[in-house]
């Protein structure tokens, strides 16, 4: 998704948790000429939320930032729900729908107040949609966050604020590689896939400058599926 608004264009500021290094990412985005700043937070910790907006808007180029890309995501796989202990469920709902909820009333909070219109992209999944096994809590905050999505456009549309989610597919990532691993839950995903492929990163460039340009100036609480076909199938 960076890459594609950096190739768009825009400039960036990312927030990552501080045992991460964003050099590397940094690097290629400016490689692209982009004009790249970064932020550190830790968005499981409550208290470190409302120091983002704020450091974003001192380090901007503009002096203004006008898209909130809500990314940050995570899960506990393969565990029923009898078995799913407290601090996976408090945890990846924190992380998936607590953060995404205080960033997008920061954020919200200040075009409001400045006048200014904006655009919150969130990161859905195919679990906003459909009942996922062995991953409650990241299916309950996915399905959340849909919900979210609508509400907060339902709210913020008339302020000129669109807020829409992406949805990805099966994508090959880090966060999916112990499916990729697994060769026979690969294939049978992949049988359910009509493109006939699984997705990859630079397939969400496209729908990720979409809604963050005027483009989508009439798109609000929509989800775009990056999928391949499989919710249609």
């Amino acid at each position: 998704m960076v890459l594609g608004l950096a190739e768009a264009g825009a400039h960036l500021i990312i927030v990552h948790r501080g045992s991460t290094d964003p050099s590397e990412a940094v690097e290629k985005l400016q490689a692209l000429g982009a004009q790249v700043g970064t932020v550190v937070a830790e968005l499981s910790s409550n208290e470190e939320f409302d120091t983002i907006l704020p450091q974003a808007l001192k380090i901007s180029p503009t002096g203004s930032v006008d898209v909130l890309v809500n990314n940050a995501g995570m899960s506990y796989y393969r565990k029923g729900a009898e078995d799913t202990e407290d601090i996976a469920w408090d945890t990846v709902l924190q992380v998936n729908i607590t953060s995404v909820f205080r960033l997008s009333r920061a954020f919200g909070k200040y075009w409001i107040s400045e006048g200014k219109k904006g655009k919150i992209i969130n990161t859905a999944s195919l679990y906003s949609f459909i009942g996922g096994q062995n991953v409650i809590p990241y299916t309950a905050s996915k399905g959340a966050l849909h919900s979210l999505t609508q509400g907060l456009s339902n709210e913020w549309s008339k302020r000129g604020i669109n807020v829409n989610s992406i949805v990805p597919g099966y994508i090959i990532t880090d966060m999916t590689s112990d499916l990729v691993k697994d060769k026979e839950k690969y294939a049978d995903l992949l049988k359910r896939i009509p493109a006939g492929r699984w997705g990859n990163p630079a397939d969400f460039k496209g729908p990720i400058v979409f809604l963050a340009s005027a483009a989508s100036d009439y798109v609000t609480g929509d989800s775009i599926f990056v999928d391949g076909g499989f919710i249609a199938n």
